[in-house]
């Protein structure tokens, strides 16, 4: 069975909406709090097996120190190890899925997870600090 990707998953579940802005622009919503949905992503420098092993754990402080993909002043950079990140501002919810580049495809490693309220909302800081999308 093939996996969706985080984007695709959220876009399927119910509990998404899209709420046109404008002529041609339009928000991804997260329909329970009315709050857009921020999509980001971080890659790292570690093997597959330790984002997974942390995400396992729901371990969001051991993810926030693995090594993320710096080029050589510092700044992100990519890799084949990345993890897509989908919440909230307030923190309502937090979804996240391991994507692994297998010949320049990303590849989702498992399913979406998606985590609503006190769970969520005790991620949001550390979601805001390991997108290097934001």
């Amino acid at each position: 069975m093939e996996i969706k990707d985080l984007s695709d998953s959220l876009r399927a579940d119910p509990r998404f909406t899209t709420r046109r802005k404008w002529l041609i622009f339009s928000d991804f919503v997260y329909t329970p709090t009315g709050e857009k949905v921020e999509e980001g992503f971080r890659y790292f420098t570690c093997p597959m097996d330790a984002l997974t092993a942390a995400l396992a754990r729901r371990d969001f402080a051991a993810i926030a120190k693995l090594p993320f993909a710096l080029d050589g002043e510092g700044e992100p950079d990519t890799s084949a190890v990345r993890l897509d990140l989908a919440y909230t501002a307030s923190g309502a919810l937090a979804a996240f899925q391991p994507v692994e580049f297998r010949d320049h495809v990303p590849t989702p490693v498992s399913a979406a997870v998606i985590l609503e309220g006190a769970e969520a909302k005790a991620l949001r800081e550390t979601f805001l600090a390991i997108d290097q999308s934001a």
